[in-house]
């Protein structure tokens, strides 16, 4: 009898002439705090989509804005991921974080007052972006990588 592969054997072994080391939840909350860009990903009529977002992160949830047409909004985002990495390839050196949970719509009057009131970039994408999306992590998983020398 065999037994099935360990899914998440990519962020437990490193490559040749490299390192790697798994982070906190807390480490991967500070480091996604650092970046203003990252990729949520869903499944859209069977395939997966990917889309890069403009996000802050506050109490630990992501936030980002889209529009309520566009296709991040009329989406299945019960078990969506987000993506979040830093490279720095003259040092060869970087962290990625994956946040696993719901995206849902904020609809609370209070949080979005709050929201609204942060300073923070605008979305990339044209047109108006007025929806915020909250994106609570149920699993959070990150690594720290670079060279052994």
């Amino acid at each position: 009898m065999t037994t099935a592969p360990n899914r998440d054997a990519y962020w437990e072994s490193p490559g040749a002439l490299r390192t790697s080391e798994k982070l906190s939840s807390s480490e991967c909350w500070a480091l996604a705090a650092t970046q203003q860009t990252g990729r949520i990903g869903f499944f859209r009529g069977g395939l997966l989509d990917i889309f890069p977002v403009t996000y802050f992160v506050m109490d630990e949830h992501v936030y980002f804005r889209t529009s309520a047409d566009g296709t991040i909004a009329t989406s299945y985002l019960d078990h969506a991921a987000f993506q979040i990495d830093h490279v720095d390839r003259d040092a060869q050196n970087g962290w990625t974080i994956l946040l696993n949970g719901p995206a849902t719509r904020v609809e609370d009057p209070e949080l979005l007052t709050t929201l609204w009131g942060k300073a923070v970039d605008e979305p990339w994408a044209p047109n108006q972006r007025d929806l915020f999306y909250e994106l609570a992590s149920t699993h959070v998983r990150g690594r720290r990588f670079g060279t052994t020398h």
